[in-house]
């Protein structure tokens, strides 16, 4: 059911909260079993517990290795992202969820971020469009229809959230500070303000994502061909 992944090729595990089982719980590690049960609401465990599992599942197909011999390499910062140890070292990866969907990106060698979002049923507030969108991005995400507003700030923030995942910075780095296309254009970084930008150039897509949510990819000195997979049917199988 997993495919082979090929060194310029990422592959897109989405699955659904429906998909939590409680035997999932076995190829955690013991530190991802005190996050999970730390959760207070039953919906943040189903996504911690599918994301992780799914993770490793396909992490462990493509080393050859079973799902709770996946190892983690230790954080030297906070916001350093999260890197696989030891025999899967040369996979890249990056988790997102967001409602009932969760998506795992995974690549061999190229740094990649992917995120997804629920788009809200009304815009945002001006002071969250403030915070994220840079002068530029404010102008076309106020001239457009207000009935495409939602998803068109979704667009927006996955967009950037996929890119500074990609980088590692995370929200260290404000999101107004990079800029990118507009929602109806294809994806692009077309600004970085600021210390930090880096050295290789970025990839963005946009991804089909379950209806209801909008998704983005972003990856580091490669372009890679993406394929999505069904991850809910992996983990009942």
């Amino acid at each position: 059911m997993i495919p082979r992944l090929h060194a310029r090729s990422c592959q897109l595990w989405w699955a659904s909260t429906s998909a939590a089982d409680e035997h999932l719980l076995d190829l955690l590690d013991e530190d991802e079993r005190r996050r999970h049960s730390g959760f207070l609401r039953a919906a943040d465990r189903a996504r911690f517990l599918v994301a992780h599992a799914l993770t490793r599942i396909v992490a462990a197909h493509h080393v050859a290795i079973a799902p709770r011999a996946v190892r983690y390499a230790a954080k030297l910062e906070a916001h350093e992202k999260p890197r696989f140890g030891d025999t899967a070292s040369e996979l890249q990866f990056s988790i997102s969820h967001s409602g009932a969907c969760i998506v795992v990106a995974i690549s061999r060698a190229v740094p990649l971020g992917v995120d997804v979002e629920c788009v809200d049923a009304t815009a945002p507030e001006a002071s969250l469009v403030a915070s994220v969108l840079c002068a530029t991005e404010q102008q076309a995400f106020t001239a457009m229809p207000s009935a495409a507003r939602p998803w068109g700030f979704c667009r927006y923030w996955t967009r950037k959230e996929a890119v500074l995942k990609a980088t590692g910075d995370g929200l260290a780095i404000a999101p107004l500070r990079i800029a990118v296309t507009a929602p109806e254009r294809a994806p692009a970084l077309v600004g970085w303000s600021g210390a930090g930008r880096p050295s290789t150039s970025v990839h963005l897509y946009d991804l089909d994502a379950p209806s209801g949510y909008a998704a983005s990819l972003a990856t580091l000195a490669e372009q890679l061909e993406c394929t999505a997979h069904d991850g809910g049917a992996l983990l009942a199988a």
